[in-house]
């Protein structure tokens, strides 16, 4: 009998992992699935002060804090109507995993543009040595080739000084690590009576280990700089093109370009040069298609859609889900207010409101800057 015992207990242990890649494909799917049965109400995450006129993008450190850049881009419109009595300058913040806020990084003066005076963090990610990686987007302060991509450097997990690792951009705005290598978007590359075109760059990180920085070529659609692995042409009607950057479990590259409303799939070379570049998705429920992540869990691409107060999945396959979308809101009860980035912490799909109507006017749901800064959240699980 006890032989029998073991035999049939082997046997239904050889049943379980036969079937396991079955029962976890089948929960994976059910997962996913979940996510479309309806709307999502986003909530309050986090409320911010008045200091945090302007949040962007976000970098998940290596204990799990989310590094935070605050640009502060509406100081000007909000000081010329009034509503603030002084500029706040450009930071860095932590959201720790206790949700506490609070500064990460104060810019020094010599960390500022020695033309403008002036820094713009926007997309943050960390690289492979563990540094942060910054797009210091100058185009609101100048228009001449003067964006930069910053290092933070950071020691025994805390931020230390500032160095500079790529010059000559014009609009520098998303940001992705694969293995080794980072990949930028560049909004503006040039802008002709015909159009605009933007694009992806990659600089390999031991090229941003010399002591002096790279320096891109001004674009040249006959020949471009050998760092440009993507170029893509829109119409110019909002003055953005390429913006949200990431990539899939198979190394494709995704792009969003914010003007046309649309999202390109490339795929590279093993010298990170597009060999082929496809329209992935055209959906009349994405109007401004802003920071796009991809979640190997989900199996799914997350979505900011700035222009459209919108939140949406996007399936391998290209299918869109919208998980919310509001009208005009100061965001005051989690409502999306512009929302720029995402970023997912377990289930948690968090949102930043970036809240720039004046950049925006015209082709925005928002149409004025509030004054209530906040951060959304939607629980993944609550379907």
């Amino acid at each position: 009998m006890e032989k029998w015992n073991q035999h049939s207990r082997l046997r239904t242990y050889r049943i379980i992992v036969h079937l396991l890649p079955v029962i976890l494909l089948f929960a994976c799917k059910q997962t996913a699935s979940n996510l479309y049965t309806g709307e999502y109400q986003p909530v309050n995450f986090a409320k911010l002060p008045a200091e945090y006129n302007t949040p962007d993008g976000m970098g998940m450190s290596p204990n799990g804090d989310i590094i935070l850049s605050v640009p502060n881009f509406n100081n000007t419109n909000l000081l010329e109507r009034g509503k603030i009595s002084e500029a706040s300058p450009a930071f860095m913040a932590v959201i720790r995993k206790d949700n506490k806020i609070e500064h990460w990084y104060d810019f020094k003066p010599e960390d500022l543009h020695p033309l403008t005076g002036k820094v713009g963090p926007m997309d943050c990610e960390f690289g492979p040595d563990g540094n942060l990686y910054i797009n210091d987007r100058q185009w609101f302060y100048n228009k001449e080739h003067q964006s930069r991509i910053l290092r933070i450097n950071v020691k025994d997990g805390k931020a230390v000084d500032v160095d500079v690792v790529v010059t000559g951009m014009l609009s520098c705005n998303g940001m992705y690590w694969k293995d080794s290598t980072l990949f930028v978007s560049e909004s503006v590359l040039q802008k002709t009576d015909s159009g605009m075109y933007s694009g992806v760059y990659a600089f390999p990180i031991h090229e941003l280990k010399k002591e002096s920085p790279v320096h891109v070529r001004p674009f040249d659609s006959d020949k471009s700089d050998e760092h440009l692995a993507v170029t893509f042409k829109s119409f110019n009607r909002l003055g953005s093109g390429a913006d949200g950057i990431t990539f899939d479990d198979n190394g494709y590259l995704y792009t969003t370009v914010i003007e046309e409303g649309t999202i390109y799939k490339s795929r590279l070379d093993e010298n990170n040069k597009a060999v082929e570049t496809a329209l992935f998705v055209k959906d009349e429920r994405i109007v401004g298609p802003d920071g796009l992540i991809f979640s190997s869990r989900y199996q799914l691409f997350f979505l900011a859609d700035f222009l459209a107060n919108a939140v949406h999945a996007i399936d391998l396959e290209g299918k869109v889900y919208t998980l919310h979308k509001n009208g005009d809101t100061d965001g005051k009860d989690g409502s999306l207010d512009q929302p720029a980035e995402v970023i997912l912490r377990g289930d948690e799909l968090i949102i930043v409101n970036m809240d720039m109507a004046w950049a925006s006017k015209g082709y925005a749901v928002n149409e004025e800057v509030d004054m209530e800064f906040n951060i959304s959240k939607i629980d993944l699980k609550q379907k």
